[in-house]
This record gives structure tokens, C-alpha cells and sequence, in this order.
């Protein structure tokens, strides 16, 4: 119990609330059966208080009622707040990962997706309802205790192994639920992999192949369902077959106790009542721990993700303090046996232009992406922000005054507004001041208040987008801006346009470009040429 409510966080009152109304509800569930039996015996044998008994059952009932729609209620809010939670919960920590990879990506979509919900619904709420079957079959078993001890033994003894069998299946029904959860996210990869190269698939004429990498990832859904399907049937059977051994020895044994004038009619009715009262629990509580019991690993999952911590585990406790200069010192960096960047070195001064030049794969966005740390940090030497190597900066201090604009523009699926503005406090003086400069106006007028859409990303060109992601860094007044090919999607006027613009910017200005504009050369104060992983400096200030 103290797991789940360490698990339930902020939902803890409402899941001890949700819990107790179970509990009075079972107890309720109980009571009825209980009374009406008392009440067939005080109509049988003529007693006086069988108005009283009436009035109790009456009043006992409605009851019942009132509660029955306030367990539903609890359960089903419960259920909604703990997806709510759980889902930022995992959002959170993945996001603090710096995942960017496909895979990763759509196997989180699908585990937000698919197996949330089903930890939501089979582990928290599950829990509750675990609980209150166990508390009507305790209720019960007093009940029955207290009209015949045989009847009692009989019932919880045939309930006990009802309950207990699922255990014996635990461990093979988390595996398969794990397999089918693993397949979902497989397929779901394939998929998304397949859709995003329609065209590819169009103009290759693969549509078979295609087809097929679908349908053997759909096959593999379908097996691991089937599994999982099977170990279920099994629970479900034996369950059934002992239901019923249960309801005939109950049979049974009323029959003879009432021939021996050890128990009246009222009470057999009673205990026959308790007898379904119970079964719907046990037939219940065996899928319940069953369930349970498969969302296990998934829970595991979660649990490992909220509380995993990203692999650049370097304590960061200084802050970027205002911006002086940036030294590279000795940088190396390699991927498996290939090597990047090769003991390189270098110093930018605040205010000043860089313009960073080499061949494709030279490693000019590699040196960006490290000194923005973005992705691996791991490398050999150190980049230096006024004297302090930037792995020990606090990330949000860092990104105050470092602004990375790569070469493909990422738009979010919101207003061009915000994309922009990102939920910064951003002055409107400022804001309209970028927009103009940038010529945005006719764009954000024309998509005004509009959420980006796919099909108008699409109708976006890359020039628009990649304008959109450079107002977006130059609205935040960076001290450091960190380029990479900013102008490739744009016109040969545009391009100029925009370069000269950002080297009017007060602030560094860290250039990397494949294609440098020769007629904006001289307006470098540092021109720096990358190959085969050397930094070589051409002119310097």
C-alpha cells in the first residue's frame, strides 16, 4: 500500500477517499442479503418487529443506491487523474533525456498511449477494487459464520482457491503482456516509418514490400494477443468450473441442515444471497489479481522512467554569468573509430562575428551541436564560458545567453505565435521590431490564431519555416548565437538579407555555413575553415 501511494502522488487523498467509499459500499452490499434473510424469518414466524426489519431493509437500500453511484464516480475520476499525472510524469522525464530518436519517440507515444491506461486501469483502480472484493468476502464469511459455521468453511474455503489459481499464472501472464506491449510499439514504428515515406513508396513502386513489413508487424500483434488471450481463457475456465462445484455444494449442504432443523428458510436464503453476493467478487477478484498482476512490468517501466535521470549525470552548480568570451581548448571527438573532431582550438569574443566553413561532414555542425550541448557532451578537452566548462552551467542558466537555429527548422504544432514567443514574457516592442525585420507580417496575418496544422506546414517553404525558427531565437536577445546553414532554404536576396541582418545583432555570432556569401565576408571578425576534423583559422581580427 505504501508503493501505490507513493505512486499516486498527488492524487493520494482522492485515492484513500475513492478507497473508503468502496469499502462502506461493500459493507453496504453485504448488509443487504443479511437483512432480507432476518426479514423472510420475522415474516415466517409471524414477529412483531417485522415492520422495523422492513424499514431497515428499505432504508439500508437506498443507501446501496446512493453509494453505488458515488463508487462509480470516485473509480472513474480516480482513473482520470492518475492518466493525467502519470502521462506528465513521463512526459517530463523523457523529455529530460534529449531523446530525438524515431524508435524512442514512437515507442513512448505508444506507451502513452496504450500502457498508461492500462497501469491506470488495471494497477491503481484495480488495487481499489481488489480491496473492496476482499472486503465483501470478509463481510461475507462473518455473515455466514454466524448462520452455519459449515456453510461458512464450504463458501470461503471454494473462494480461497478461486482466488489463489491466478497467482500460479503471474509470471507467464506479465510476459505476455510485455510481449503484446512490445509488439504494439514495434508496429506502431512501422507504421508511422511507412506513412512518413508515402511518396518514397509512391514513386518507387514498393507498395508491396510496403504491405508486407505491415502485415508481418500486424502478424506479430496478433500472436502475442493470441497468448496473452490464452492465459486468460485458461484463468477464466478453472474459475467457472469451481463457481459452480461452489453453488452446488452450497445446495447441498442447506438442504440437510434444514432437514436436520439446524438452520431455517429465511437463512438459507440468506446465505444462498451472500453465496452470489461473493461470487461476483471471486470471479472478479481473479481477473482483477490476474490483471494486476500483468501490468506489473509496465509499471516497472514507468517507475524506472520517472525516476532515471539523464546520462550526462556532470553536477551543473555554476550559473552563466554575463557573456565574455568562449574558449575551445583541445576538443576531440570520435564516434566508435571515427574521428570528428581533432584537438581543435579556439576563442570568440562577445559582440564579435564568426563564420565557421568546411565541406560537408567536415564536423562544422558536430562543433555547434557540443558547444550547444545538444545530444553527447561526451568529448575530449573543454569549452570554456568565461572560464567555466559549460557541462558544469546549470542548462536553464546556459540556454539564457546560448541560442542554437539549425539548418532544418522544427515547427510545433501551434499558432505561429507561439512558436515564436515559446511561453516567454516577450515585450510586444521587441516582438513586432523582429517580425518586421524578418518580414513576417504578411504570414503571421495570414495564419493568424491558427495551430499550425500538417497540412499547413506543408504549404509552408522552407524559407518561411526557417524564418519563423530565427525570430524565434532573435526575440529571446541572446548573447551568443549559434547558426547552422540559417540561410540554406532561402533565395539568394533573402539569404543576403537575413545574414546581414544577424550580424548587426549585439551579440556573438557563431556562423556555420558550407556556402559563405563572399560580398558579407569581410564583415567577419573571425573566419574559420573545419577539414578532416582540424580548425584552421583563415582571418582573424
Amino acid at each position: 500500500m505504501t508503493d501505490i501511494l507513493s505512486l499516486t502522488g498527488k492524487n493520494k487523498k482522492f485515492f484513500l477517499f475513492t478507497l473508503l467509499v468502496g469499502i462502506v459500499y461493500s459493507a453496504i452490499g453485504v448488509a443487504i442479503p443479511t437483512i432480507s434473510g432476518r426479514l423472510i424469518t420475522s415474516v415466517l414466524t409471524d414477529s412483531s418487529n417485522r415492520v422495523i426489519m422492513l424499514c431497515v431493509f428499505l432504508s439500508v437500500s437506498l443507501f446501496q443506491i446512493c453509494f453505488a453511484g458515488l463508487d462509480n464516480y470516485m473509480g472513474d475520476t480516480l482513473k482520470i487523474k492518475q492518466k493525467k499525472q502519470m502521462r506528465e510524469n513521463a512526459f517530463r522525464s523523457f523529455s529530460a533525456h534529449d531523446s530525438s530518436k524515431r524508435e524512442e519517440i514512437s515507442a513512448f507515444t505508444s506507451f502513452i498511449n496504450n500502457d498508461i491506461p492500462s497501469v491506470a486501469e488495471q494497477y491503481f483502480l484495480g488495487t481499489i477494487d481488489i480491496i473492496k472484493c476482499t472486503c465483501i468476502i470478509f463481510f461475507s464469511a462473518l455473515s455466514l459464520l454466524f448462520i452455519h459455521w459449515i456453510l461458512a468453511f464450504t463458501i470461503v474455503g471454494v473462494s480461497i482457491l478461486i482466488v489463489v489459481f491466478p497467482n500460479t499464472m503471474r509470471k507467464r501472464g506479465g510476459e505476455a503482456r510485455k510481449t503484446y506491449s512490445g509488439m504494439l510499439g514495434k508496429y506502431n514504428t512501422t507504421l508511422q516509418s511507412i506513412l512518413n515515406g508515402l511518396r518514397l513508396v509512391k514513386a518507387y513502386r514498393c507498395q508491396q514490400y510496403a504491405a508486407g513489413t505491415i502485415r508481418a508487424a500486424n502478424d506479430g500483434i496478433a500472436r502475442s494477443e493470441a497468448v496473452l488471450l490464452k492465459h486468460q481463457l485458461i484463468v477464466q475456465g478453472i474459475t467457472i468450473f469451481l463457481q459452480v462445484a461452489k453453488t452446488v455444494l452450497i445446495l447441498m449442504i442447506g438442504i440437510d441442515l434444514i432437514s436436520r432443523n439446524e438452520m431455517d428458510i429465511g437463512s438459507l436464503v440468506a446465505v444462498i444471497q451472500l453465496a452470489e453476493v461473493i461470487s461476483g467478487p471471486i470471479e472478479v477478484l481473479a481477473y482483477l489479481r490476474h490483471g494486476r498482476n500483468e501490468s506489473l512490468p509496465i509499471l516497472e517501466q514507468y517507475k524506472r522512467m520517472i525516476n532515471s535521470t539523464p546520462e550526462d549525470k556532470t553536477v551543473r552548480t555554476n550559473q552563466a554569468e554575463n557573456f565574455k568570451q568562449l574558449s575551445i581548448n583541445h576538443i576531440s571527438y570520435q564516434v566508435e573509430d571515427l574521428t570528428i573532431l581533432n584537438d581543435i582550438c579556439a576563442h570568440f569574443a562577445a559582440g564579435r562575428k564568426y563564420l565557421i566553413t568546411g565541406k560537408s561532414g567536415s564536423g562544422k555542425s558536430t562543433l555547434l551541436r557540443l558547444i550547444a550541448q545538444i545530444g553527447d557532451t561526451q568529448y575530449g578537452g573543454e569549452i570554456l564560458y568565461n572560464q567555466h566548462e559549460i557541462r558544469s552551467i546549470a542548462y536553464g542558466s546556459y540556454y539564457e545567453k546560448v541560442c542554437p537555429v539549425f539548418q532544418t527548422p522544427y515547427l510545433f504544432y501551434a499558432t505561429l505565435e507561439d512558436n515564436i514567443c515559446l511561453g516567454r514574457p516577450i515585450s510586444k516592442d521587441v516582438y513586432d521590431d523582429v517580425i518586421k525585420k524578418l518580414n513576417l507580417e504578411y504570414l503571421l496575418e495570414r495564419y493568424h490564431n491558427q495551430e499550425l496544422t500538417p497540412e499547413i506546414m506543408d504549404s509552408l517553404s522552407g524559407g518561411e519555416q526557417q524564418r519563423v525558427a530565427l525570430a524565434r531565437a532573435m526575440v529571446g536577445r541572446p548573447p551568443i548565437y549559434l547558426l547552422d546553414e540559417v540561410t540554406s532554404a532561402l533565395d539568394q536576396s533573402n539569404s543576403a538579407m537575413i545574414e546581414q541582418l544577424l550580424l548587426s545583432e549585439q551579440a556573438m555570432v557563431f556562423h556555420v555555413c558550407h556556402k559563405p556569401n563572399p560580398a558579407l565576408i569581410p564583415q567577419y571578425d573571425g573566419i574559420y575553415e573545419l577539414a578532416d576534423g582540424i580548425l584552421c583559422s583563415k582571418m582573424e581580427a
